[in-house]
């Protein structure tokens, strides 16, 4: 690899190359402004110039371009396949396209056609020949209408039909006389550093350089990495067609969510928390996603997984509906209380429906009860530790398949978890919506909609007329306070904002602070919601006491009605009360080997690594497997509960034991492999 520093233009006219952007790369990702720096460049280096002799122009430095020349036939242009400086080519291309579609001069206009954007010298009337720049195949249809003058309306939101839209508005002011400048002065005095690769040399290789490049500063989205891993050394043809039978699909199915899509797809498999899919994390990630699958599978076979998965995670990003109305509906709630957390796991779930584990009402209820486990916590602004949690639950499917009462079993599952991860009981509800300030809560007009929703059986939750309404007014004028009594100021301030004060009706900017008489008459005639007159338009006066009155019968009815919990959990402890630090395989010398039930030695598990074990050909932590195995022999107790480890052995001690005679603190020990790590 040898840099040499090249004239953009002259790199650009040579009439025996195409340069061709091949699957793995990124789509066309320039937005305006960056358009913008280009043109201002373009003008500016103009300006610079005016006045100057060809061979004193000033110069502008464009960047770099890297590219290696693949095999071509000889009656074909030699292709360029690009590493980096795609954005920056293309851009310079709708550049030049704006100019040859305003130019008035024919000359002009055709020297400018032949000379950037198409090679004459091709016989074939192939367009990935005869156009000078091939596009990958997200953008290929619409750079392709652009280059033959017919732009085709179905592309008018891409990048590329926008980006050449801003060059023609710009060039639209210009003269001839000052388009040739533009051109002559300007872009022709850009230079850039070309650096030709030799894909056959081990220093140079392609993928290597691809991972180390930037655009504009933007690092490399997982989603490029991870497409670039995948597609890079597959030959051009095989390229070509998994780009479009699995990469394709993908993007379609999830624009803008790749990356975190990736992200997830591998704690789906590994069943632990990874780093969150940002800037700063996508380098760890695409590490991990090669040590994943560098061996185990071959690229077709993650691709095709990730394409047939991603129609999946769309449903639970709320892009495609699942066509199955109580489930769209749970999913829709999640989003509402954004739970990405849990995103892996709700992959897992669904994918084992579509594959025929659960029937329709069986993940329903599941995904049922897990929604209801997290509406309790968010109620309560709880979040601590579930971005480690949620992705382990993944772990308990197949106990989930094995068990008949889908319900029982899931909320027995939540409600085993540590402390931070509890499920709130009714009783830590009521006693906190009982002070609790709600109308600064982002989510209350939320909550009032699933109350209404249980009601009325109507949902409308995504209304966008529905708005919050304070009966007893933020602002008291003197009806109120006479009303209120001389106590008037702090009735107004312990109630106001408190559950049983907050309504929902479809208009509130007429009603203000006016008297209680006209706001019920109001509700009864207009509100049209069931919620904005139970227990309010049944009173004569609306004071402190008739606000507490509906703070209890309206918190009653969410945790009984609208979010319900078994019986039994409604006022106990729902949380494994022994702090957990974990099973230690390795300090034990176990992995490798094999460790029994205890109450059915016949039944074996093989230690994969230092918290986790191998039972009928998947991996498990020993809380879940012990669940699966209870399950299986029909043993197994409501709550879900056990110490895993107190259920298994090897020769002759259960790991509980073993563990007890390692040099570490009793305490570690005392609730060996709950249910997290």
């Amino acid at each position: 690899m040898k840099p040499v520093e090249k004239n953009l233009l002259k790199l650009l006219s040579n009439n025996d190359v195409t340069f061709f952007i091949p699957p793995y790369q990124r789509n066309y990702e320039w937005a305006i402004e960056h358009c913008e720096v280009l043109w201002n460049d373009i003008v500016n280096t103009a300006e610079k110039n005016k006045g100057s002799d060809t061979h004193n122009l000033y110069k502008h430095f464009f960047g770099t371009v890297t590219y290696f020349e693949s095999d071509h036939h000889f009656d074909e242009p030699a292709k360029l396949v690009l590493i980096d400086g795609q954005q920056r080519i293309t851009s310079t291309m709708l550049f030049l396209l704006a100019v040859r579609d305003k130019i008035q001069d024919i000359n002009k206009k055709e020297l400018i056609n032949k000379s950037f954007l198409v090679n004459t010298n091709v016989s074939s009337e192939d367009q990935s020949k005869k156009i000078k720049l091939k596009q990958v195949e997200a953008d290929w249809e619409a750079y392709k209408s652009v280059v033959n003058g017919k732009i085709n309306n179905d592309y008018l939101n891409s990048a590329i039909i926008k980006n050449y839209n801003y060059f023609k508005q710009q060039v639209s002011k210009k003269t001839d006389e000052e388009l040739n400048i533009l051109i002559d002065n300007g872009l022709r005095s850009f230079t850039l550093v070309a650096l030709e690769l030799e894909p056959n040399n081990p220093g140079e290789n392609p993928q290597e350089i691809f991972e180390s490049m930037n655009s504009l500063g933007k690092p490399l989205s997982l989603a490029d990495l991870v497409r670039n891993y995948m597609l890079l050394f597959m030959q051009p043809a095989e390229q070509e067609a998994n780009y479009n039978r699995y990469w394709l699909v993908i993007e379609k199915n999830l624009p803008g969510a790749i990356s975190a899509y990736i992200r997830d797809f591998m704690q789906l498999h590994e069943k632990r928390a990874l780093p969150v899919a940002s800037e700063t994390n996508y380098k760890k990630l695409y590490a991990e996603f090669k040590s994943l699958y560098s061996n185990s599978l071959s690229s077709t076979n993650v691709l095709e997984a990730m394409a047939n998965y991603s129609e999946i995670y769309s449903w639970i990003l709320g892009l495609k509906p699942v066509n199955n109305k109580r489930i769209d509906c749970i999913l829709e709630d999640l989003r509402k209380v954004k739970v990405t957390t849990a995103n892996s796991f709700l992959l897992s779930l669904l994918i084992s429906w579509q594959e025929g584990k659960f029937s329709d009402s069986d993940i329903a209820d599941i995904l049922w009860c897990f929604e209801t486990y997290i509406l309790r916590r968010r109620l309560l602004l709880l979040t601590q530790a579930e971005n480690k949690a949620f992705p382990v639950l993944t772990d308990e499917i197949d106990f989930l398949i094995s068990c008949s009462d889908k319900k029982q079993a899931m909320f027995g599952i939540l409600s085993n978890k540590e402390y931070r991860l509890r499920l709130p009981n009714d009783v830590e509800i009521t006693k906190y919506l009982e002070s609790a300030n709600l109308s600064k809560f982002q989510n209350t007009k939320f909550y009032l909609s699933l109350i209404e929703e249980k009601i009325t059986k109507n949902r409308p939750v995504l209304d966008e007329k529905i708005q919050l309404e304070h009966i007893l007014p933020q602002t008291l004028n003197d009806d109120w306070k006479n009303d209120l009594g001389e106590n008037f100021e702090q009735i107004h301030q312990n109630n106001v904002d408190v559950l049983g004060n907050l309504t929902l009706i479809r208009h509130n900017q007429e009603l203000g602070n006016k008297k209680f008489s006209l706001k019920k008459e109001f509700y009864k005639n207009k509100a049209g919601l069931q919620i904005a007159q139970n227990f309010i338009i049944d009173n004569d006066f609306w004071n402190g006491e008739t606000i507490q009155n509906r703070t209890k019968e309206l918190s009653s009815y969410l945790v009984r009605e609208v979010l319900p919990i078994p019986e039994q959990m409604r006022t106990s402890n729902n949380y494994n009360s022994k702090e957990y630090k974990g099973v230690h395989f390795e300090a034990l010398d176990l992995i490798g080997k094999n460790i029994y039930y205890l109450e059915d030695p016949s039944v074996e598990a093989k230690v994969v690594s230092d918290n986790e074990v191998e039972y009928d050909n998947k991996k498990y932590r020993l809380t879940p497997v012990t669940r699966l195995v209870k399950n299986i022999k029909g043993t197994a107790n409501t709550s879900g509960a056990y110490q895993g480890a107190k259920y298994w052995g090897y020769k002759g001690e259960s790991i509980y034991s073993l563990m007890l005679q390692l040099d570490i603190d009793s305490d570690d020990i005392d609730d060996i492999e709950s249910d997290e790590d």
